[in-house]
């Protein structure tokens, strides 16, 4: 399907965007469209079963990103969203591709559809990326503690507890069924805050497995995590600092050491930031400012198949701080929060350790054009021997014009080279046994200190009498006691909760198949309606809702009796209806306002028809009045 937006109905403007198609199959043309809504697009998607949508520019179809993943949920999975106009060596515009593809000239909407279609079916353009198989699952507390006294404290610590106990469940399943998943939490005392998975599976696996929850306790979230995705990759290698949690630190630097990006994401997708990251530079080292790295940045560092580096010990926030002011103060830059000051600090760090490294090898290489200087950095920090890795630089620029000869000389090494992959292989190994044996050597350290203070603590409890000890554990069994019995308490009544839910939705289920009720789309979730009526939620939304309204065919349900809101004024159906279930995006009504609806449509009809008749009649009193004058 090739699309071309109307001119005068971008996206942009306050009027309804209408497109020109064309489908085609093997080059000939199937159908046809002109001025066509876009939701009506969608349906013509579905019936022709479409695979490819050609446009030659991907904000045609919405104004902003945020609507492009909208309407990613609309298109049928099958289907590809492609952007003719982008090649290897950049964008071009469609007439200049129909030229050389000898395609007709777009000088209508319509050609150009056509002209989109054809080069999409010869493989032109790249694929935007819609459906990101990830998913978002929010562990939260379902309500905030406000009650004082000697409770308060053990009431915090009860829905701390439960949030604690619903995301070690969760990771329990996650883990049983192997799927990919990043976790970050907000510790506090007795529990948990917040937890945050980023599932890496399609929607549908993951509801399988995690179902949404909300309690007066907690409350279980599950959200798709759609994003656009088309952006290329550059091949600039640069240093990467992450300062991860529920806000994710970053910070690249190139490999002259100067900022190339440094900025914190309110969300730990893993995939978006490795995306972002991709497109300023190709990270060759990964770092924090921790000694033990997080699982979430080890996955990022395999991932990007760059080495991780760590310090000898963890940094201090003085250290951190004196780090990054005097860098930004050299390069004039600002720093938003204390993420991203971390994930500076950390590759910074990097940047200087390495440093004499990158140092000498472009002291070597400096007068050199034709060698790619970043590439030999990377193989020798990697381990590689600068003798080896310029050998292989030179062979590829002698003979990069030149035919492959049909035999090579194999000169034996003398004792100084070292020149063979096992050389190399050793090589990249010591260097690794050399951090390992440093780690291990400060490791040895920290237990020889934890050593002495263990000691110290135990001669003084075998001063202790042993009375104080017991009453100590006794006391600490009971508070786990105490604990446990919250939380068997909490769990029953979860239990009964849901009993009585899911008795409700079955009594519910039944009499909507009876006919008693039937389902109305919110106003604020109208993009997925499709033919229902409109439950006017938000007042904001009521000339949406009145467009659609009138568009479908179909009237506008609001539970405000005194609203003030008039069928006769807007024309349209406008009846009250109370909620009888809240159903997400979506709402549980009585049957009957269906045919209120129906009984207001023949009114408008009829008032409508007797404006129009009015009109006529006074028209001709005014013709037949002046003719009158003119006899």
């Amino acid at each position: 399907m090739g699309l071309d937006i109307i001119p005068g109905y971008s996206p942009r403007s306050k009027r309804v965007p209408r497109y020109a198609v064309v489908i085609t199959r093997n080059g000939e043309v199937v159908a046809k469209f002109d001025s066509v809504p876009l939701y009506r697009v969608i349906r013509l998607i579905i019936e022709h079963h479409v695979d490819i949508i050609a446009v030659d520019n991907i904000y045609e179809l919405a104004k902003s990103t945020r609507d492009i993943a909208k309407l990613s949920k609309l298109i049928p999975s099958w289907c590809k969203i492609v952007e003719v106009t982008w090649t290897p060596s950049g964008y071009r515009d469609v007439e200049s591709l129909a030229r050389e593809q000898s395609l007709p000239a777009p000088g209508d909407p319509l050609t150009t559809a056509l002209v989109n279609a054809l080069l999409a079916e010869r493989g032109f353009g790249k694929e935007i990326k819609l459906h990101a198989d990830r998913v978002y699952i929010i562990v939260s507390k379902g309500r905030t503690p406000v009650q004082g006294g000697s409770s308060s404290d053990r009431f915090k610590r009860s829905i701390r507890a439960s949030v604690l106990q619903a995301v070690k469940e969760i990771k329990e399943v996650l883990d049983e069924n192997e799927l990919d998943y990043d976790l970050v939490v907000k510790e506090s005392e007795g529990g948990l805050e917040r937890g945050f998975f980023i599932v890496y599976a399609p929607l549908e696996r993951v509801q399988e497995l995690v179902s949404r929850f909300e309690h007066k306790n907690i409350k279980v979230k599950i959200e798709p995590g759609v994003h656009v995705s088309y952006s290329r990759e550059s091949k600039k290698k640069v240093i990467l600092g992450i300062d991860p949690g529920i806000n994710v630190g970053i910070a690249v630097l190139d490999l002259e050491g100067k900022p190339l990006l440094v900025k914190s994401y309110k969300t730990p997708d893993r995939e978006l930031i490795i995306e972002s990251i991709l497109a300023i530079g190709k990270p060759i080292i990964v770092s924090v400012d921790v000694e033990k790295p997080p699982e979430y940045v080890k996955k990022i560092s395999s991932l990007l198949d760059a080495i991780l580096f760590t310090p000898e010990k963890d940094m201090s926030v003085d250290e951190k701080q004196k780090i990054v002011a005097k860098y930004t103060e050299k390069y004039n830059i600002e720093v938003d929060d204390s993420h991203a000051r971390d994930a500076l600090a950390a590759a910074i760090k990097a940047y200087g350790y390495f440093k004499p490294v990158i140092d000498e090898v472009l002291s070597k290489i400096t007068g050199i054009d034709e060698i790619d200087k970043e590439e030999v950095i990377t193989q020798v920090i990697r381990g590689k021997p600068l003798a080896e890795v310029l050998e292989e630089e030179f062979m590829k620029i002698l003979w990069k014009n030149e035919t492959k000869p049909k035999y090579t000389i194999q000169e034996k090494p003398t004792p100084t080279e070292t020149t063979t992959p096992t050389t190399s292989r050793l090589h990249t190994r010591l260097v690794e046994l050399e951090q390992m044996v440093k780690k291990l050597e400060a490791e040895l350290a920290r237990k020889d200190e934890e050593v002495r203070n263990l000691q110290l603590e135990l001669a003084y409890l075998k001063k202790r009498p042993l009375g104080v000890e017991c009453e100590r554990k006794i006391n600490q069994l009971q508070l786990e006691v105490e604990t446990l019995s919250r939380l068997l308490e909490e769990k029953t009544r979860i239990i009964e909760y849901l009993r009585d839910k899911a008795a409700l939705l079955e009594k519910l289920l039944i009499e909507t198949a009876s006919g008693h009720y039937t389902i109305a789309c919110k106003s604020s979730s109208i993009e997925v309606c499709s033919s229902q009526p409109v439950y006017l939620d938000n007042p904001l939304n009521l000339n949406q809702a009145i467009t659609y309204a009138k568009n479908m065919k179909t009237g506008i349900i609001t539970p405000l009796k005194d609203s003030g809101l008039s069928w006769e004024e807007f024309r349209v159906p406008i009846v009250i209806g109370e909620v009888v279930l809240d159903l997400g995006n979506y709402v549980l009504v009585r049957s009957e306002l269906l045919n209120e609806i129906k009984s207001l449509w023949a009114k408008i009809e009829e008032l409508e028809d007797k404006e129009r008749r009015e009109r006529i009649r006074r028209l001709i009193r005014e013709y037949q009045e002046s003719r009158r004058k003119t006899e």
